[in-house]
């Protein structure tokens, strides 16, 4: 699976992971968020959304579902530039693997493994994707869930994915 796919694909599994089996839309706010990183009008991003659609709606994601979760989202430029600055491509090699793969990241890498197997091999079953590559992502993301952040997914993953930088 190629990088652009890779984005596509884990859009379609925030989509599905935020909005869950009773779609409703949530307001999202940008306050207090840079403007950078507050949505923009973007008619490119918009077609790219309306294109994107059918290709979630194949993968079981459902048009209320799709609608739902794209009914706040938009273009974040500030993401764009703050992807191409990321601590992998500021650093070496080796500075970055001593920071990604520290002894506490991996003692929650294992914890998370044992605590959500049952769900990590879910999603291994259904996308194809190992388990241990999925915890991986999400600790180096969110450190298990531990770290948030304010910028909002749908928005920031389809900007990422309608970039195809990567």
């Amino acid at each position: 699976m190629d990088r652009r796919h890779f984005i596509a694909a884990a859009a379609t599994l925030s989509i599905t992971a935020c909005v869950g089996n009773a779609p409703t839309a949530q307001p999202v706010s940008s306050e207090g968020l840079p403007a950078d990183l507050r949505p923009v009008a973007n008619a490119d991003f918009a077609n790219w959304v309306a294109r994107f659609k059918p290709r979630a709606s194949n993968a079981g994601i459902s048009s209320t579902t799709f609608d739902a979760a794209f009914a706040q989202a938009g273009y974040l430029p500030g993401v764009v530039m703050r992807d191409g600055s990321q601590i992998q491509t500021r650093r070496t090699l080796e500075e970055y693997l001593s920071i990604a793969t520290s002894d506490e990241r991996l003692s929650k890498g294992r914890t998370a493994l044992t605590r959500y197997g049952s769900t990590l091999d879910a999603i291994e079953a259904r996308y194809g994707v190992d388990a241990h590559i999925v915890a991986a992502i999400w600790g180096m993301e969110s450190q298990f869930g531990e770290k948030r952040g304010l910028i909002p997914v749908v928005s920031s993953t389809a900007t990422l994915a309608f970039d195809g930088r990567r």
